[in-house]
């Protein structure tokens, strides 16, 4: 009776939702008068609706970029930022609680607040003309909002730089790897026992390439287009996505060419949103992401950047051992500790009472056993993912890059995620870099929640940053990375072992190689192969 009833409702509301959805359709042509721009600012739009920005200035750019977003995106951005704050439940209900307490444990709020400190004042000033952008087109539209609103019955509230960097921070947990692989391996070990539990493990299959076979390589290119190995500035001699770069001994253009296809979930409306910025000091296209300024991936007009996911190791969980009694200290070597508590409210619709969560952060990160199953153990995620960073700097400098230095300079703030970020440059570079702070671990692997009370297992540092996996002009000249292992079992640090089985990279690496010469619209091949 229920699916008869659901059925005869959505054939009834189907045609007045889509019609309460065209009568608020964002006007994208004619002219706008905004308040807190600077200057006149100019959007195009092309046949499939990609919009072309154009501004004096950077900040009125910056502002350009969230109007558009908030114009094709708003809804999505709204539920972006829900979820990143821990709100969901006010508008959805106790259906969201359980994501509400998990995101309030994490503390993506928290760290937005600290990540706003640690960038430099010209960034939060765009930051903050972005959302005023979002602001603007919310003031613009009045009571016309996207349906959804209606029909859930609230209206946005003001877009703040601290919203932005809580997003930021949802999708850098998300594409960190390294604990959930751990909590999962746990959990079958004690289902089936350690010697099954290893055959399910996911491994790179070693007859796959890895990205940088001969680890760190240096090559500069010098004026006569030869390339001679040498110590760089930034060096040191010592994989679900697709990427590549192809030199340009091997293009038709004698440039070279640089192709990148991210598998990130497949949304509606996607994850993605396409663009272009321009004033006379910032120039870049590519993608970007709706609730958050810059392009993520694309190019400039010195250099370009694909991407992928590392599957680098970058955070454990450790077994904390509290006291007795529900006390909130936990025992580290010989001495009792005092975790942090952070009491957070949760408003939750049609409930009186609002739900409060001790959330409880000990020296290693935040206890998620209260949230997610994890065997009656209290164990705290230790990661950079968790840990207040300057990150949004890293991409604003990549935005901005005009060479591979400055482009390394962009790499060292991007503490998390494990990235493999893929380089060409129009001087014919191409290059590789790691993101990522990988620990280095007193004991173990990380494979399995480690003890947290001893110290053996305590992360002793990280990986120098000039001493992570990166190459420049490698001397087989090109790049594979496809979330296959990255460097060879020989590499002096352990970056990890749940790299993807690596088939993709040999694949694309055996196309690679079946020409001398390739066009750029050949590569299309590869991408649909």
């Amino acid at each position: 009776m229920a699916k008869v009833l659901n059925s005869i409702l959505g054939s009834v509301l189907k045609p007045i939702i889509r019609g309460m959805s065209k009568r608020r359709l964002s006007k994208v042509d004619g002219t706008f008068q905004a308040a807190g721009l600077r200057a006149e600012v100019e959007i195009r739009r092309d046949p499939e609706g990609v919009p072309y920005l154009y501004a004096a200035n950077r900040r009125d750019l910056f502002f350009a970029q969230g109007w558009v977003h908030a114009q094709d995106r708003l809804w999505q951005m709204e539920v972006n930022r829900r979820l990143a704050l821990g709100r969901l439940s006010e508008a959805f209900g106790e259906a969201a609680l359980n994501t509400d307490r998990l995101c309030r444990t994490m503390g993506f709020a928290r760290m937005a607040a600290a990540d706003l400190l640690l960038v430099n004042e010209e960034l939060q000033d765009l930051l903050q003309a972005y959302c005023d952008g979002v602001n603007a087109w919310i003031a613009e539209i009045g009571d016309r909002l996207p349906v959804e609103f209606k029909l859930v019955k609230f209206a946005p509230e003001p877009y703040t730089p601290l919203h932005v960097l809580a997003w930021t921070r949802v999708l850098t947990l998300q594409l960190s790897n390294g604990w959930g692989h751990e909590l999962a391996r746990a959990h079958f070990i004690e289902a089936i026992g350690p010697e099954l539990a290893a055959e399910l493990d996911i491994r790179h299959d070693p007859r796959n390439p890895c990205t940088l076979p001969k680890g760190i390589e240096f090559n500069a290119l010098k004026a006569d287009g030869k390339f001679e190995a040498m110590q760089g500035p930034f060096l040191k001699e010592i994989g679900g996505s697709n990427a590549w770069a192809l030199t340009g001994s091997r293009t038709d253009t004698g440039l070279p060419y640089l192709c990148s296809d991210p598998h990130l979930v497949g949304l509606m409306p996607s994850i993605w949103y396409q663009i272009y910025m321009e004033c006379p000091d910032f120039r870049v296209q590519g993608v970007s992401l709706p609730g958050m300024p810059l392009v993520m991936i694309g190019h400039n007009s010195h250099i370009s950047w694909g991407i992928t996911l590392a599957f680098s190791d970058i955070q454990d969980l450790f077994v904390e051992q509290f006291e007795a009694g529900g006390s909130n200290r936990y025992l580290y070597k010989e001495d009792w500790l005092q975790a942090e508590v952070f009491p957070e409210t949760i408003h939750v619709k049609g409930k009186a009472q609002a739900h409060v969560e001790q959330v409880v952060v000990t020296r290693n990160g935040p206890v998620l056993s209260e949230v997610l199953d994890t065997g009656g153990q209290r164990l705290a995620l230790n990661s950079p993912a968790v840990r207040p960073s300057a990150l949004t700097m890293g991409w604003y400098q990549m935005d901005l890059a005009h060479d591979w230095d400055a482009f390394v300079a962009a790499m060292r703030h991007i503490d998390a995620p494990g990235l493999n970020i893929v380089y060409a440059d129009g001087a014919g570079n191409i290059g590789y870099w790691m993101t990522g702070k990988t620990p280095i671990r007193g004991k173990g692997k990380g494979e399995v929640p480690s003890v947290g009370w001893t110290g053996e297992y305590d992360f002793k540092g990280y990986v120098p940053f000039e001493e992570m996996p990166h190459s420049l002009n490698p001397e087989r000249g090109y790049i594979v990375s496809a979330n296959n292992k990255v460097v060879a079992d020989d590499f002096p640090h352990f970056m990890g072992n749940v790299w993807m089985n690596g088939y993709r990279a040999r694949r694309i690496e055996e196309l690679l190689l079946q020409k001398d010469v390739w066009h750029r619209d050949e590569f299309k091949a590869i991408h649909m192969d």
